[in-house]
């Protein structure tokens, strides 16, 4: 529901079908409250004051853990994307979130992708286009590197690394299967 121009969203823990092309179309260019409720009419809004009125806009995703905060960062990254005619930069961008949340997320008690950091992401636009995006992380949580609550696991690259790494480059640096460290 909005309140003002404040979007309270919740995660339903399951997948529904709201935000395909037919959602990029109803919310495209469309004023707050003309269509119900949805991310991507906070993404427009602020696309569109940015667009119109030359002003710098900011979108603050806010919540506790397993809550969608990462979730819909991404859905807003893709709205933004599916709006911006040049395609360029824009699959590079989205690709890099996957390689960010393995060295920030950790499976925690909660949530199997929790990320563990705070996330300031810039996105720049040229006559309406993404051009590029910077992503700053704050926080990081450091003491999950040498410490992890009873199941719980360490951040997401340590177990990609050891899964994808060939036997001769485990073996080269006397690495095991994840399943045989106490803390990676």
């Amino acid at each position: 529901t909005y309140i003002g121009s404040i979007l309270v969203s919740m995660n339903p823990y399951r997948l529904y079908d709201i935000y395909g092309t037919e959602y990029v179309l109803q919310y495209e260019g469309r004023a707050l409250g003309e269509n119900p409720p949805h991310l991507f009419a906070i993404a427009n809004v602020a696309y569109y004051k940015v667009m119109d009125a030359k002003h710098n806009q900011c979108i603050v995703i806010s919540g506790e853990s397993g809550s969608g905060k990462t979730e819909a960062t991404k859905l807003i990254l893709r709205y933004l994307a599916a709006i911006s005619q040049k395609r360029s930069n824009v699959p590079q961008i989205l690709e890099a979130t996957p390689l960010l949340e393995s060295f920030g997320n950790a499976k925690t008690v909660r949530n199997d992708n929790s990320s563990r950091f705070g996330k300031f992401v810039e996105i720049f636009l040229e006559e309406g286009l993404i051009c590029g995006a910077i992503t700053s992380q704050y926080l990081l949580e450091k003491s999950r590197v040498v410490f992890q609550s009873k199941s719980e696991r360490n951040y997401h690259i340590f177990y990609e690394m050891l899964a994808g790494l060939p036997v001769q480059q485990k073996q080269r640096y006397c690495l095991q299967g994840a399943e045989t460290y106490y803390y990676l």
